[in-house]
């Protein structure tokens, strides 16, 4: 679309024309130079509007907050004929027929209205009210020296009148203080310099990095241009003070209207505290934990039940056989390798969303030391870390072939079993006599003696080879249920009657112990495992080395704490948490006991 603007502007008693051509759809009219339609008059914006053209007529658009007047009318948009005017501080603008090719001619008529500059409209000066700058400016400065540097510093002398002063509307020592710790940091409390290891100087990385030792580099590296300022510090993006305040106010007091008197949950028939303020009043830790369901002394399934966790009776019934305190020895451990020494993280990975633990595994984290070996001449040869009937039946497949390839094989120097050459004569070593002798023998024998010679030999064979094989699997069996291996780790059974006597009862071990509590291991990746968790002290498996609230309550306060992690009720409990996790874990341990295999569950 082909646009001419026609610009009229008085020049005596006629007008001057001025055109120009513009190739589009849409005239941008302003005070601005970039302007289609410049308009050079402070009333006009720099961009006021635009004129949008179509094939039978055009649009006038506004910018935010701008008018035009519009058939005596003050208008935000409107759309305009051939012959319409517009007017915009005194300028008229008006949209005519279009001529040589062009679709449209927009007729710009400038007006001569002079505006007189601001400056120039007041006619009282500073001076004329007889105040002289340089009296007012001592006055001001001594006001400030005053208010803003000796009355807080008086302050500091009292520490009671500084409190005075924070609670009335005098200036106090806000003037330069950088204010308020993000709340993760409020622990630190006035003791500046754990972070600010030299005085008036900024925070370095090597102080951060004292606590946050697990931190990596995280900012990726990209290519920038010469005068792009890199991102060399931590308080570059981790504002430490005044830090954005959360677009919710998590009100404790909206909880505490319930939970000031204890309550009981009908669907889980458990009762819980009176809770006010974390750190002032505050129940016991409650943990859900799994307990295996009974039927002769044999564990069918589990239930979970919500337990406290100041019971002093408090045992986790896993069938896991396990100390804790023997596996973080500091000097160590043997292994098939030499002596190791383990950590906590050798076996307990933090999952992706930092909530629950890794799946812990026989073959990922206790295979390298506790190996299923159970025949001292073959070393390198295991069972399968599965049910006991299939293990019976690998050891004795096992045995039964090499009875086999051991005792029957004539290529063997010394054969242990001689089933196989119960009629054969040894080869004499004096030449001349062996195939003399073997001739004698066998034309001493009729056929029917050799045929009954063969069928007695292979019947002795077969009792012999049944016998070796289910004695040395009977034997390696007893040595590896009962002594060696599954027993070391596993609660066991044993029944004569049944075909494998062996039962390893299957081991459970609760995934989440705080299913009702928003709890993650990454927000405490500064601090050590045992700094929480006893483990280094637990000789048992049926330990809880689950924390109380006293151990919390170290960093973590109340809403008023001062040198501590201020925490509201919302901080740990989700209000919209549902209640079938424990149905979930519940479920998923039921599948595994159907096939009575052990399974392992991270803490």
């Amino acid at each position: 679309m082909k646009l001419l603007i026609r610009y009229l502007k008085k020049q005596g008693q006629s007008y001057a024309t001025e055109e120009v051509t513009v190739t589009g759809d849409t005239l941008q009219i302003g005070r601005g130079t970039n302007q289609h339609i410049l308009l050079p008059d402070p009333r006009v914006a720099l961009e006021h509007a635009k004129l949008v053209a179509y094939q039978d007529g055009c649009k006038i658009v506004t910018a935010s907050g701008k008018d035009v007047l519009f058939n005596r009318l003050m208008v935000k948009n409107c759309a305009i004929s051939i012959g319409d005017v517009i007017e915009l501080s005194g300028h008229k603008i008006t949209l005519l027929a279009g001529e040589n090719g062009c679709d449209f001619v927009v007729q710009v008529k400038l007006s001569t209205a002079k505006q007189e500059p601001i400056q120039n409209r007041y006619q009282v000066k500073f001076s004329d009210l007889k105040l002289y700058k340089r009296s007012w400016s001592w006055i001001f400065f001594l006001l400030v020296f005053f208010a803003c540097l000796l009355i807080p510093i008086s302050g500091v002398i009292s520490p009671s009148w500084m409190e005075t002063l924070r609670e009335s509307p005098l200036p106090d020592d806000k003037q330069w203080l950088a204010g308020e710790l993000i709340k993760p940091h409020k622990f630190i409390g006035d003791d500046c310099s754990q972070c600010h290891q030299k005085a008036f100087q900024p925070t370095t990385n090597e102080a951060c990095l004292t606590c946050h030792k697990t931190i990596k580099q995280h900012v990726p590296e990209v290519n920038v241009t010469e005068d792009f300022v890199a991102v060399e510090q931590c308080t570059s993006c981790h504002k430490e003070h005044n830090s954005r305040e959360t677009l919710s106010e998590y009100s404790q007091q909206v909880c505490v209207d319930c939970h000031v008197e204890a309550s009981l949950d009908k669907l889980e028939q458990h009762e819980y505290g009176s809770a006010t303020d974390f750190e002032q009043h505050h129940p016991s830790f409650s943990i859900s934990m799994l307990k295996p369901v009974l039927e002769n002394k044999v564990t069918t399934g589990w239930d979970s039940e919500r337990l406290l966790l100041n019971n002093v009776d408090l045992k986790e019934q896993s069938n896991l056989e396990f100390s804790h305190q023997l596996h973080m020895d500091p000097k160590g451990i043997k292994s098939a390798t030499g002596e190791v020494q383990l950590a906590c993280v050798d076996c307990h990975v933090p999952a992706l969303n930092g909530l629950e633990m890794k799946l812990i595994t026989m073959e990922d984290n206790c295979q390298s030391c506790h190996q299923l070996t159970f025949d001292p001449d073959d070393p390198k040869r295991v069972v399968p870390h599965g049910s006991p009937a299939d293990v019976v039946l690998m050891m004795r497949e096992y045995y039964a072939f090499r009875f086999i390839y051991q005792n029957l094989n004539n290529d063997v120097d010394n054969p242990i079993v001689k089933a196989g050459d119960l009629y054969s004569v040894r080869k004499v070593r004096r030449p001349g006599r062996d195939e003399r002798l073997r001739k004698n023998f066998e034309q001493s024998l009729n056929s029917q003696t050799v045929a009954a010679i063969e069928k007695l030999t292979k019947q002795t064979v077969r009792t012999e080879a049944l016998v070796w094989a289910e004695s040395r699997a009977n034997q390696a069996a007893i040595d590896i249920f009962e002594r060696q291996a599954c027993a070391v780790c596993h609660v066991m059974t044993k029944n004569e009657d049944d075909e494998v006597p062996w039962q390893v009862e299957p081991v459970a071990l609760t995934k989440k112990w705080l299913p009702k509590a928003d709890f993650t291991h990454h927000g405490h990746q500064t601090m050590a495992c045992v700094d929480c968790h006893e483990a280094d002290k637990s000789d048992l498996s049926s330990d809880v080395l689950i924390p109380d609230i006293e151990n919390c309550q170290q960093c973590h306060g109340g809403l008023e704490s001062k040198n501590l992690i201020p925490n509201t009720c919302i901080d740990c409990h989700d209000f919209h948490q549902a209640k079938d996790h424990f149905f979930r874990q519940l479920t998923h341990a039921n599948q595994h006991i159907k096939s009575l295999e052990p399974i392992t569950n991270a803490h």
